[in-house]
């Protein structure tokens, strides 16, 4: 196809602020040369007309995250007008780790013909496949977008010496990473350094706002995203859930050992943070815990690992004190983000995809 005219589906809502890659997404799709965008928000009930409009002009349709992350936002007529449509359906699925079974039979009630996960695994993306019959590809939620997130001064200059912005995760995803990060790194052997951690809600920042944190920092922690029993299910979602209302004292440990140390052959839902791919876009110096990250990041190369059970720490601070070394990796970081996750990079292997939706129904 030459320009491809794309019905762009998305939620837009005050409560995604602090979610970059919601308002990544739209823009990088507006700025590809090779589409020609019309954004629909699927919580403005007053287009009805237009989306009717709207859905006979384009050659494609391109649900964003927003869509149906933590809950279905695509109703009444506008999701009628969808499911009619024979034009190819692209939906970039969120969350991977609640709600699926939702958003399995969302995939089958809309006849969505690409599934975009943000998991890079192929086990999971086998099971997309078999689920729901589709194309299945595999991208990273978030893109580098260098109109936000660009390097920031050396890092000599730079205020915070260690700094950390996440979400903490529910235990049924099998790992509390990141408050263990949090709480590892605020403890008194980091006296004398300036450290700016947290995963409190009311701490995080917008979009620009993470973007001046991160160029305010030495170095970023951070670990991967995703769940470690990826089910389509929820079958422990659901255990853990019933079994924390009925024993609200029990521990992380008391939830480990009865769902997820016996586990059978669990299929890993991990996958790339995007705030990973940010914070290499701002040539801000990673520590990392242990992980795969989509195989984009490789450690000593790209960001400093740190074991999971935190027994290199002495040896991952010293390592912080050599800027020169945090410099090179986060150079070799940044070129790898240019590369590989700017969002034109991201947008090409969903074209693919559609084209070749578009070929087996034409």
């Amino acid at each position: 196809m030459s320009q491809l005219r794309v019905a762009v589906l998305l939620a837009v809502d005050k409560s995604f602020a602090t979610l970059s890659y919601l308002h990544g997404w739209p823009r990088g799709l507006a700025a590809d040369p090779r589409l020609t965008c019309t954004f629909v928000n699927t919580l403005d009930p007053d287009r009805r007309l237009r989306n009717r409009w709207i859905l006979r002009q384009c050659d494609a349709i391109v649900m964003l995250h927003s869509v149906f992350s933590q809950g279905n936002l695509l109703r009444g007529d506008l999701a009628a007008l969808i499911k009619r449509t024979t034009k190819p359906k692209a939906w970039f699925i969120g969350n991977e780790y609640k709600l699926m079974p939702e958003k399995m039979a969302f995939g089958e009630e809309f006849g969505i013909n690409v599934l975009v996960s943000q998991i890079l695994a192929e086990p999971v993306l086998d099971l997309y496949r078999e689920r729901l019959g589709c194309n299945v590809v595999a991208i990273p939620n978030t893109g580098f977008d260098p109109s936000v997130f660009a390097p920031g001064p050396p890092l000599a200059d730079r205020p915070i010496d260690i700094g950390y912005r996440a979400f903490d995760t529910p235990w049924y995803v099998g790992y509390r990473d990141r408050a263990v990060l949090a709480e590892t790194f605020t403890r008194t052997r980091m006296a004398g350094l300036r450290v700016d951690v947290s995963i409190d809600p009311n701490d995080r920042f917008d979009e620009t706002g993470w973007a001046t944190f991160l160029q305010s920092c030495k170095v970023q922690l951070g670990c991967e995203a995703g769940t470690d029993f990826f089910e389509l299910d929820d079958h422990t979602r659901l255990g853990v859930n019933a079994y924390l209302d009925e024993h609200p004292n029990a521990t992380f440990d008391d939830v480990a050992e009865r769902f997820f140390l016996e586990y059978p052959s669990p299929v890993s839902g991990r996958t790339i943070s995007g705030r990973v791919i940010e914070a290499a876009a701002t040539k801000t110096p990673q520590v990392l815990l242990e992980g795969a990250y989509g195989g984009l990041f490789q450690p000593g190369e790209h960001y400093i690992s740190l074991q999971r059970d935190f027994e290199n720490l002495d040896d991952v601070l010293t390592q912080l004190a050599d800027l020169d070394r945090c410099e090179r990796l986060a150079e070799a970081a940044f070129e790898v983000a240019s590369a590989r996750c700017t969002y034109n990079a991201l947008i090409t292997p969903l074209l693919a995809e559609i084209e070749k939706v578009a070929r087996q129904t034409s």
